[in-house]
């Protein structure tokens, strides 16, 4: 048997995983992931995604790290409590997609759940910009100057001010 605090975490995991897996697959797609294209994609076995899905357990850091990744989301998001502000900005975009999926207008910025519209972006591009800039934390030093520099120039061409510099 689980520990308490296991089970609600396997719990939580479950349903916010669920959760991802309706709202977000390609558009070329047309319906959502299998649990073996999952399973292909985390490098996990098809039981080992179904017992995810169903709250039996939670998967390893590098797994989830890469889960986080297939949806385009925070890791902490699988693991923060329902109001926690990241959560409820995920489950915005995730209404938002789901709205636009069933053909209702909708702003086309929200593609992935982790992308920061609502927050006062300045346009839908600098959704995506954001949402690369928030990836940054992730990368290895070696990589996030590269990248960090790279997001800057995009927001810059976009007329937007670099990451970290905004005027008030």
């Amino acid at each position: 048997m689980q520990p308490p605090e296991q089970g609600g975490a396997a719990e939580r995991f479950a349903q916010r995983f669920n959760r991802l897996n309706e709202s977000i697959y390609p558009a070329t797609q047309e319906r959502p992931y299998t649990e073996q294209e999952i399973a292909d994609q985390i490098q996990m076995s098809v039981s080992q995604v179904n017992n995810l899905r169903n709250g039996r357990s939670v998967p390893r850091g590098d797994r989830a790290m890469r889960l986080a990744a297939l949806y385009g989301v925070r890791l902490d998001y699988f693991f923060l409590p329902d109001d926690a502000e990241y959560v409820v900005e995920v489950e915005q975009h995730l209404l938002a997609i789901d709205v636009e999926r069933r053909g209702l207008p909708q702003m086309r910025a929200n593609r992935t759940a982790g992308s920061g519209a609502g927050s006062g972006a300045e346009s839908p591009l600098d959704d995506e910009v954001r949402h690369i800039a928030e990836g940054l934390a992730e990368l290895p030093s070696e990589f996030r100057d590269v990248v960090g520099t790279l997001v800057d120039t995009l927001r810059e061409r976009m007329g937007l001010q670099p990451r970290g510099r905004r005027s008030r």
